[in-house]
């Protein structure tokens, strides 16, 4: 899907948006930065999730997404010691 939208948008109008569900959201994201996307959403903790599919897991952890952009030399200026703070926080107030 996204190689027929880079067809008509270029790479940089655009955001990676995945859900956790299978347990792929951190390879969809890789193949979305070999294909040109910088830009990803994601939720601290995976907190949210989908109002169509009741009980599926929440949106990719931003905890996640940093670890590995990190693991593959990408810089994100985001600070993950402060990211994982606010992730343990999240998780404390879920129930």
């Amino acid at each position: 899907m996204l190689r027929a939208v880079l067809t008509d948008t270029p790479a940089q109008d655009l955001a990676g948006h995945f859900h956790d569900t299978g347990g792929r959201a951190i390879d969809n994201i890789c193949l979305s930065l070999d294909m040109g996307l910088r830009a990803f959403d994601a939720a601290v903790g995976g907190l949210g999730g989908c109002p169509y599919a009741p009980g599926a897991p929440g949106n990719v952890a931003t905890e996640t997404v940093l670890a590995r952009l990190h693991a593959d030399g990408i810089r994100t200026g985001v600070d993950a010691d402060v990211i994982a703070q606010a992730a343990e926080l999240a998780k404390g107030m879920r129930s």
